[in-house]
């Protein structure tokens, strides 16, 4: 039997052995409020949370809150209100990435309504590239209202939203009732997406290319992690639903072949 591919470990946050009790910001950045500020009005998917500093904290493990919230928050969101505040963090201009193998260990939260991602988008999106010409891999997306549902999408200049070239598969057990690992592997070429180390969707640039349109994965790329609420992809709230976590043990970082590069700002 053919061996796979040989890893080196170039990156990691082990978050059950971390020394701070909190991030460190040499390394990761928050998005705060409800993405008004930047341009996009609830993160340009109409979603209901105010992000803010206190709702990501290490206990463990990394822990993204989501929590309903009522009018005594003080937090104003495009609808009014605020509703809930949840968390979102990323490594922009921080540390990136460029190929090799990414492996985030984490349990979604329950709850229909919620929507965690582990995802990257390309670096070029902080020099003025415009989404999606600049690339997002999703390595995992998934709503609480299909809690079995792993889904890994890329999204690029005309196949981008609800066009993005995607796979889903089904889990035997609800993602929430444990940690799994969602991984890709990155090449110039190729990416290929793992559930618990089982390959389940590999797209090529060639395909991309033979349909004349572009790949926008030859380049740096920097990780965010985030839990939103509601919006057109996770849908109606349960009105019974009063928090979530996103819970996240490790994110490691491989070079696969000698391929990988890890890029320290």
């Amino acid at each position: 039997m053919a061996s796979g591919p040989t890893k080196s470990l170039l990156w990691s946050e082990e978050f059950a052995d971390h020394q701070h009790g909190h991030l460190l910001e040499d390394i990761w950045n928050f998005d705060i409020g409800d993405g008004s500020s930047v341009g996009l009005v609830g993160w340009g998917n109409n979603e209901l949370e105010y992000y803010t500093k206190d709702s990501v904290c290490i206990d463990g493990n990394l822990v993204i809150k989501a929590q309903q919230v009522d009018e005594s928050s003080g937090l104003t969101c495009y609808y009014g209100p605020a509703q809930w505040t949840s968390g979102k963090i990323h490594t922009a201009k921080k540390i990136g990435f460029k190929y090799g193998r990414i492996e985030i260990k984490a349990k979604a939260p329950q709850g229909v309504g919620t929507w965690p991602a582990l995802w990257l988008l390309g670096a070029n999106l902080l020099d003025g590239v415009a989404w999606p010409h600049c690339g997002e891999i999703d390595i995992l997306e998934n709503t609480g209202a299909h809690p079995f549902q792993v889904q890994g999408t890329i999204h690029g200049d005309g196949y981008f939203g609800e066009n993005g070239l995607t796979k889903i598969i089904q889990s035997p057990t609800k993602l929430s009732d444990d940690f799994h690992t969602y991984s890709i592997n990155w090449t110039p070429d190729s990416i290929e997406w793992f559930f618990d180390d089982s390959s389940y969707n590999t797209i090529t640039r060639q395909e991309v290319e033979s349909e004349g349109k572009p790949w926008p994965f030859n380049q740096e790329f920097y990780l965010i992690m985030n839990l939103a609420i509601g919006g057109w992809f996770a849908g109606d709230v349960d009105p019974a639903l009063e928090h979530a976590e996103l819970v996240v043990e490790s994110i490691k970082y491989f070079s696969i072949d000698g391929l990988g590069e890890l890029i320290l700002h």
